[in-house]
């Protein structure tokens, strides 16, 4: 019996597979909705919504000032990244438990051609970073600007 018709070769081939296709929809899905950075140490969760006219992005930011946020716009892509600060003076704490993250955070969006670069506003709140982007003429996707956040 020829071992290239093993039936656990068959599965694993089969396994490996779905892997393959798991992976492209991971990546498909990345582009689409955007990805967070690589060795990102704090997960950023976000939302992207249309509604009214706007396209709206809201991430949330808890524990993170609004100083430390920088939001750009550079060929089609929103970048927003920032730092959240290490408390200080906790450093020597013997933790039972630890889950808050500390560090950089950096997530990309690709924005859809019809956008409008120059009136992007953003607003900080109660650890929500809310980005409005209206969309009622395509957009250069070669501009870049930084975004003030209110």
């Amino acid at each position: 019996m020829s071992n290239e018709n093993r039936p656990d070769d068959m599965f694993q081939n089969l396994k490996d597979g779905f892997s393959d296709f798991g992976k492209k929809v991971s990546s498909f899905m990345d582009d689409v909705l955007g990805s967070e950075g690589s060795g990102s140490e704090v997960q950023v969760r976000s939302d992207v919504y249309t509604e009214k006219g706007l396209y709206t992005i809201e991430l949330e930011l808890p524990g993170v000032n609004k100083q430390d946020v920088n939001i750009q716009i550079h060929e089609g892509v929103l970048s927003v990244k920032g730092q959240k600060e290490f408390p200080t003076g906790v450093e020597n704490r013997n933790y039972d438990k630890k889950e808050r993250q500390f560090g950089s955070f950096f997530r990309t969006f690709n924005l859809p051609l019809d956008v409008e670069l120059d009136n992007i506003k953003a607003k900080y709140e109660s650890g929500v970073l809310t980005i409005k982007l209206n969309r009622p003429h395509a957009a250069n996707s070669e501009d870049e600007s930084d975004v003030t956040i209110e």
